[in-house]
């Protein structure tokens, strides 16, 4: 996993949110906008947290990504598109391999 760029997705999303704010409030809707505000901020806060633990385990983190070929790497996938006939679970790689 990419930290860095992960982070700056979190933000950059964040980000987002405020302007959709800022754009309710200009257009009248005032109790969305204050609401987005409130949630937006709380997210806000919710990266700092998360950052400061990535920094504070930095060392244990950069240990367990630079270990090779782990099965903690797998995640499942859901395809929503197929949710009608029922959920199909994929499990992938972090390669973007599916198995």
């Amino acid at each position: 996993m990419n930290l860095p760029a992960t982070m700056h997705g979190l933000y950059f999303t964040k980000a987002r949110f405020d302007y959709l704010a800022k754009q309710l409030e200009q257009a009248g809707h005032r109790m969305a906008a204050e609401e987005l505000k409130r949630e937006a901020h709380l997210f806000g806060c919710q990266l700092t947290q998360i950052e400061s633990v990535l920094d504070d385990y930095r060392i244990d983190i950069a240990a367990v990504q630079a270990a090779p070929n782990r099965a903690s790497d797998r995640m499942v996938a859901v395809d929503l598109a197929k949710a009608g006939s029922g959920l199909t679970f994929t499990t992938l790689k972090t390669d973007g391999a599916s198995q």
